[in-house]
């Protein structure tokens, strides 16, 4: 059976945000995904922004730590950041493989000795459009059964600026030079993407209810009402991909869960390549 640590990366407030408004923290969200991938996984939570809370087994004892989104920023240096970085240095130095989204990925880069900055261009969302598969990343296991190019669910402000020594850049966009990535640090390698290939789209609609009022104060949005229409397209598929209509705002890369999901699953093979 395959052992999957679920890293929580928002701070105690955040998560407890983000519960109230989707009913379920990152963490909780993500293993849910995983589970609907593979469920015969073991999968256990951990906080490590908290400093109360404990591991719930020996590194050693997981075959893959997944890092989810987080609503903090890896350049402030705050003691919620810092022991998150701590965390993955210590999962770098014991060799387990690691998957990042989002902020997971940029927690990975900066852990490794890479730099994340604030987006020069504006804040990324909803969607990454037209991320593009490197020619590396057309080679990458990470990516087998993508497109070329694809749309992916997305929300983040940071992005990377400087990457670890020998990283592998296998996907880009306009707003992000840095959309997926591989490298190895201390004994582990690392796959992360700046997108949320782990989100089901009504968790993601609750999100950006959450915040519409700053989305739309920052221009991502033109008006709340541009906003609402997108959210109630994505209250309109359920939790499996499906939905009652074609909902015109959205692609089929974010509605079909297995498009969806592809960078995750291929991540699973790569830890029991006969479970998937």
């Amino acid at each position: 059976m395959v052992r999957v640590l679920v890293a929580e990366g928002n701070s105690n407030d955040g998560r407890r945000q983000i519960v109230e408004s989707a009913g379920r923290s990152m963490a909780e969200g993500y293993a849910e995904t995983l589970r609907a991938i593979d469920p015969t996984l073991a999968i256990d939570l951990f906080s490590p922004a908290d400093e109360a809370d404990r591991l719930p087994a020996p590194l050693n004892s997981y075959d893959g730590v997944v890092i989810t989104g987080s609503s903090l920023h890896i350049y402030r240096a705050e003691p919620s950041v810092t022991r998150q970085i701590d965390f993955l240095r210590e999962v770098f130095d014991v060799g387990v493989p690691v998957f990042g989204s989002c902020w997971g990925l940029q927690l990975g880069v900066v852990a490794a000795g890479g730099t994340v900055i604030p987006n020069p261009k504006r804040r990324e969302v909803p969607f990454a459009r037209s991320v593009t598969l490197t020619a590396a990343g057309k080679m990458h296991q990470m990516h087998q059964s993508r497109p070329g190019a694809f749309d992916a669910l997305a929300i983040h402000l940071d992005v990377v600026s400087v990457l670890p020594p020998e990283s592998v850049i296998t996907a880009f966009n306009d707003m992000a030079a840095v959309q997926a990535v591989e490298f190895r640090s201390g004994r582990s390698l690392f796959w992360g993407v700046q997108y949320h290939p782990e989100f089901e789209l009504p968790y993601m609609a609750s999100i950006l209810r959450r915040n519409a009022s700053s989305l739309v104060a920052e221009a991502a949005f033109s008006s709340e009402g541009e906003l609402a229409e997108l959210v109630n397209a994505m209250d309109s598929c359920d939790s499996d991909g499906g939905r009652a209509q074609h909902p015109p705002l959205l692609s089929v890369d974010v509605v079909d869960r297995r498009r969806r999901t592809i960078e995750i699953a291929n991540w699973l093979k790569l830890l029991a390549p006969k479970m998937i």
